[in-house]
């Protein structure tokens, strides 16, 4: 089995874990469970908590590329350090190649890509599909402080398709007021990366609490325990620069919003036929909502509005 060295232990457990035998898989979700803690106990305390022989545990080692267990403990001390750096530790002032820098971005970015498309449960990716397009649910998105963005963007995209939808925005003290109003029905989509905010992760565990529904877009280093979210997509992050990238969340958070779209089919042409006429845009409102015919709702808003026409006559 070949091991990328440049992937996460927890990240080379998952892409091996289909080769591995009946027992070697036990060992590997006792590991996955609580990672890192869980691989920082003796061989003897995690062959016990999988039920299986310490043997066992050191035949995954090897098949992981370490000839010890205190080999494959150094691993995962790496990985700690790594979760725990900050931009200002990931900086290396040393110039490279001209020309060399966007190259490895866009390698590493693509890289990136393929790993986490190969991460993506198909049935956790439906089901998340299924409780986005639940007209019963309200939807309530979250991110960090750089992954709000991407948080941001989603929220944007998915208000386009389907009513109550919210965003958890602005300064946490007014967080509460979207809690007060979760239940049974909430659904709550979490975008966070390291290092984890934890205002972020006290909103998703309150909104548990509540009774919604979380799903968790964040990176390979992250514990699943942190957040109990009903589903987890952990998608590479790395980058060759001193910023994490967001390239990866942000092709799911696309995938999520275009599988919608597939699935909401009618209704949807319905409410963006109604977005046309009721856009505010004083100019040519073509522009706005793109894909809708020209002999629909929009060229009757056209003909029928004094502005809009002196507008268009004025743009000819």
């Amino acid at each position: 089995m070949e091991v990328d060295r440049d992937r996460s232990l927890a990240g080379a457990l998952k892409a091996a874990y289909a080769e591995l035998g009946k027992q070697e898989k036990s060992v590997a979700r006792a590991i996955l469970k609580d990672y890192p803690v869980s691989a920082l106990s003796t061989v003897a305390a995690l062959a016990d908590s999988a039920g299986v022989s310490t043997a066992t545990v050191l035949r995954l080692v090897n098949r992981l590329g370490h000839e010890t267990y205190g080999q494959f403990q150094e691993a995962v001390k790496r990985d700690l350090n790594t979760l725990l750096q900050g931009p200002s530790d990931r900086f290396d002032p040393a110039p490279g190649a001209p020309g060399s820098f966007a190259q490895a971005t866009f390698a590493q970015v693509g890289g990136n890509l393929k790993e986490g498309a190969r991460g993506v449960l198909e049935a956790d990716f439906q089901d998340v599909v299924e409780l986005l397009a639940d007209p019963r649910r309200t939807t309530y998105c979250i991110g960090g402080r750089y992954s709000r963005y991407v948080a941001g963007l989603f929220a944007d995209y998915l208000g386009v398709l389907r009513d109550k939808v919210h965003l958890a925005d602005g300064q946490p003290d007014g967080w509460s007021r979207l809690l007060v109003d979760m239940d049974s029905r909430s659904t709550v989509v979490v975008f966070d990366i390291r290092r984890y905010q934890r205002t972020v992760r006290r909103f998703a565990a309150l909104a548990k609490q509540r009774g919604a529904r979380l799903v968790v877009v964040t990176d390979v280093w992250a514990d699943r325990a942190t957040f109990e979210a009903d589903y987890t997509f952990q998608l590479p992050t790395a980058s060759p620069s001193l910023m994490d990238s967001f390239a990866a969340p942000l092709v799911l958070a696309e995938s999520l919003i275009g599988a919608l779209a597939i699935r909401l089919k009618d209704s949807l042409k319905e409410r963006l036929a109604l977005c046309e006429e009721l856009d505010c845009v004083e100019t040519n409102l073509n522009l706005a909502w793109p894909g809708i015919p020209k002999d629909g709702p929009l060229e009757h808003a056209l003909t029928h509005d004094p502005l809009a026409r002196s507008t268009k006559k004025d743009e000819t």
